[in-house]
């Protein structure tokens, strides 16, 4: 069983339009460096979250999710896109996202509500934030994800009105406000709890142009198959990473305490993460080591100080159980890696 950021994806179609990005923008890709993918792999999510970041640090402007999103073509978005023309109208494909979205990404899970006059697309925040870490890469994420869906709504709709009513971000508030306004058209509100997008309940029920059965059905059956491949998301596994990340952060970090953070007993939390083949060992460990080598990669924390951030008692327990992970210690890692 994989972290969050090992067992999340994105298709490489979308991996390939950070590519796509870069010689467009003259700027250094860090894809091919990063990863010599195939055309049918997925990207682990922490991947896309460091290629984020190494393009951000390099382009240093607001939005540059939009600034990617705008580019997508539907080779880009994969199968997911030629079944959304195939389906007959609007509504058929709303009802399919939460299903073949993952496709090209994968991300949390999503809830889709509808009410007299709209309905909506929310989510919650990843449990990996509540640790500091991929702050800035995250928001740009999921920049990339709305631009690229509301392009893609805008052209299978063939509509020249709006197609959001309103937009909630949860991230801070950037400084070029008018360039999200401007793109989406619509008001928007930044540091919400949740993102969440508002759109017209009437496109619903627009028809689609190109809509063909015969190409769903096959379409539609090319994508199950391909779904097999991606593992299933578990709310269980998903809570447990989040309190454990929490349990970190303050110094918490007995089985007895992710329990009680569950309303469960350490006896009844053993048991079901043992039939999901997994230990609690295993999970902290896991989350450990994907923090602390994004710590490392800080210059301005010292080995010391991020053995404290990590929840361990002196920075002799954290050289040992690094290097246990890694094959190196903190200090060398960071030579090689940082």
């Amino acid at each position: 069983m994989k972290s969050y950021l090992k067992r999340s994806s994105v298709g490489c179609g979308i991996f390939q339009l950070l590519d796509d990005f870069c010689t467009l923008s003259k700027l250094n890709s860090p894809i091919q460096q990063a990863h010599d993918y195939n055309i049918t792999e997925r990207i682990p999510f922490d991947l896309w979250l460091e290629c984020l970041g190494e393009i951000n640090n390099q382009y240093q402007q607001d939005g540059l999710g939009l600034d990617i999103g705008i580019l997508a073509q539907p080779h880009h978005i994969g199968i997911v896109a030629y079944i959304a023309k195939s389906c007959s109208q609007l509504s058929e494909y709303i009802s399919l996202m939460p299903k073949y979205e993952k496709l090209w990404f994968d991300y949390v899970s999503k809830k889709y509500r509808i009410f007299k006059d709209n309905f909506t697309i929310s989510w919650d925040k990843p449990a990996y934030l509540q640790s500091g870490i991929y702050t800035q890469e995250t928001a740009i994420s999921e920049e990339i994800y709305i631009a690229i869906l509301y392009r893609h709504l805008m052209i299978l709709t063939d509509l020249d009105q709006d197609i959001f009513l309103g937009l909630e971000l949860a991230r801070a508030k950037p400084q070029d406000i008018q360039k999200y306004e401007k793109f989406f058209n619509c008001p928007i509100k930044f540091n919400a709890i949740k993102s969440k997008i508002t759109l017209s309940k009437s496109l619903l029920n627009i028809k689609l142009q190109d809509a063909d059965p015969i190409l769903f059905e096959i379409l539609s059956n090319q994508a199950n198959w391909f779904l097999e491949d991606i593992p299933i998301e578990d709310p269980f596994i998903e809570e447990v990473h989040l309190e454990t990340i929490k349990a970190i952060a303050n110094n918490k970090v007995h089985i007895d305490d992710i329990s009680e953070a569950l309303n469960i007993s350490s006896r009844t939390l053993q048991n079901r993460l043992r039939k999901r083949d997994i230990s609690f060992k295993y999970i902290l460990n896991s989350i450990r080591s994907e923090l602390a080598k994004k710590y490392l990669k800080n210059d301005d924390l010292n080995i010391t100080e991020i053995a404290f951030l990590l929840s361990y008692k002196d920075q002799t327990s954290f050289n040992r159980a690094f290097k246990s992970w890694t094959g190196l210690n903190p200090s060398t890692w960071r030579q090689k890696y940082g």
